[in-house]
This record gives structure tokens, C-alpha cells and sequence, in this order.
């Protein structure tokens, strides 16, 4: 009897081996058929197992992940925590206006596929949500692009490789200033960051990070757009323009938020009956 069952396994592996070997030299297309056969027959349990393992593992990376964001921003906030109230303090001495408020608007991001609309994206919110023009969308890393047109229940907008992106930018100490736009390449793969009219005298050493300034109100103050890459070009005795390396690659992106500025109403700037002079009353 044991005899007798291990001969039919034996068999059985035997026609396994001479079918995979037949399998083998098929043509493409029958080896394609046969494996489609196959994975929906005899090998759909296993297929769905394994996809349940891997969604599994892929939930708990991201848990992961989350959870380790989460402790960086709680230790941050406690940290930071009277932050907020000293900056109020010190705006109050210097008879300083508030600086705008920012509300940060969760959206699925969706690129587009028409022909020369390569830059564009779709942003899952509109004016239903209270996202208006020219906002800036914005993600973990840093800034992607900003809203051009607002619909009912979603916008438009493009990203930075886009040729009419610009924002006003600044190094994280303040010293330097200048206007991040595109270059744009012979190919899309080519398209580079550029911050153009810093001072002349300035150095700006390669991995010096570039954040938004907030000048004009467009984008929000303190949004990181990059890293120094190099020198673009230099103008004798006026200034010189860096190439930038972007914080983020727009066809990577499926979530972001959008940040919508609140304007800070106009208020008496005067101390003790002494007017201030309106070019420094404001956020700096």
C-alpha cells in the first residue's frame, strides 16, 4: 500500500517536470494562456493569499511610518509649545501686525493625461471646501505647485516644472533672497529649479536649503522648495542664480494639502500715540 502510493507520487512529480519542460518551449502566447489558466484555477487561492500578505505588510509599513511622523511632530510641539506666545509677545513690543493664519486642506492629488498638459494636476477640493485661486499646494516634503482654477468640487493646478511657476524665496537664516522658476529642459526629464537675483556678494554652498519667503502672499512664509545644487549663472557686480534641487517630484504625488491663507484685517499700528511707519508694520 505505501509502496503503491509512492509510485503514483512519483508519477505525479514526473508528469509535473514533463509538463513544465513542454511549457517551457511554448510560444509566448500559449505560455501566457496557460498561466492565466493556471492562476485562476489551481493557483487563485494561494495568488489571494499571497496578495493579503503583502497588503498586510504594506498597512503595517505605513503604520509605521505614520507613527514615526507622528512622535517627530509631537516632540516638535513640545519643544515649540511657548514658541507661538513669545513670537506674540516680541510682534506686541515691536508693534508688529499678526501674521496671516494658514488652513491646510487635505486633497487626492490626479495627474493629467491630455497631450501638453504634462504639469497640470487635478486637486481633489474646491471652492466647496474654501480653496480660492492661487493657492499654494503643498506636501510632506515641501511645495509642489499652486492652484490656477477653482470649481465646484475640485481645481486645477500646475507644479513647479510648469513655465509660469515662480515664488519668492529665501535661505533658512533670512540673508538671501531671490525668485525660484523653471528652466525649462529640450526634454520634461530636464526641466531644473533655478533661484535667480541673489546678491552677488552672496555664497550659497550646495545642499543650502531654500524655503519660501512669504513675499507677495502667494505662497505661505517657511515652505521648503529645495536644496542648493550649483551656480547658474553669474552677473558680474549685480547678482547670480543657483540651480535648485526640488524637495519634491511632482509625478510621485497622490496626496497634499492645499494652504489657504487668511488675510489679517488692517489695525491701529500707533504705541502710545505714536503713529509707526506703515513700510515696517506688518509680518516680516
Amino acid at each position: 500500500m505505501f509502496g503503491r502510493a509512492r509510485s503514483r507520487g512519483l508519477l505525479s512529480a514526473l508528469g509535473m517536470i514533463l509538463l513544465s519542460l513542454i511549457a517551457v518551449f511554448l510560444p509566448a502566447g500559449a505560455q501566457q494562456q496557460i498561466g492565466h489558466a493556471l492562476r485562476e484555477s489551481l493557483l487563485k487561492p494561494f495568488v489571494e493569499v499571497h496578495v493579503a500578505i503583502t497588503q498586510v505588510r504594506s498597512r503595517a509599513r505605513d503604520y509605521d511610518i505614520l507613527r514615526a511622523q507622528m512622535d517627530s511632530a509631537t516632540g516638535f510641539m513640545a519643544n515649540h509649545r511657548t514658541l507661538a506666545e513669545e513670537n506674540r509677545q516680541l510682534r506686541s513690543i515691536l508693534s508688529l501686525g499678526d501674521r496671516p493664519e494658514v488652513t491646510y486642506i487635505p486633497a487626492a492629488i490626479t495627474r493629467q493625461t491630455a497631450t501638453g498638459s504634462a504639469s497640470v494636476f487635478r486637486v481633489g477640493v474646491g471652492s466647496q471646501q474654501g480653496v480660492p485661486p492661487f493657492s499654494a499646494v503643498v506636501t510632506d516634503g515641501g511645495l509642489l505647485g499652486q492652484v490656477q482654477q477653482v470649481y465646484s468640487g475640485y481645481a486645477l493646478a500646475f507644479d513647479w516644472s510648469h513655465p509660469g511657476f515662480r515664488a519668492s524665496a529665501m535661505t533658512t537664516d533670512g540673508f538671501n533672497h531671490g525668485i525660484v522658476e523653471t528652466e525649462q529642459g529640450q526634454f520634461r526629464e530636464q526641466d531644473r529649479l533655478v533661484i535667480r537675483g541673489v546678491h552677488f556678494l552672496s555664497e550659497l554652498d550646495p545642499g543650502t536649503e531654500i524655503l519660501t519667503s512669504g513675499r507677495g502672499g502667494t505662497f505661505p512664509r517657511g515652505v521648503r522648495i529645495g536644496w542648493v545644487a550649483g551656480v547658474a549663472e553669474t552677473r558680474a557686480g549685480w547678482s547670480k542664480s543657483y540651480y535648485v534641487t526640488p524637495a519634491v517630484y511632482p509625478g510621485a504625488v497622490t496626496y497634499a494639502v492645499v494652504a489657504v491663507t487668511t488675510p489679517v484685517p488692517a489695525t491701529d499700528t500707533s504705541v502710545a500715540g505714536t503713529p509707526v511707519d506703515s513700510a515696517t508694520a506688518g509680518s516680516p
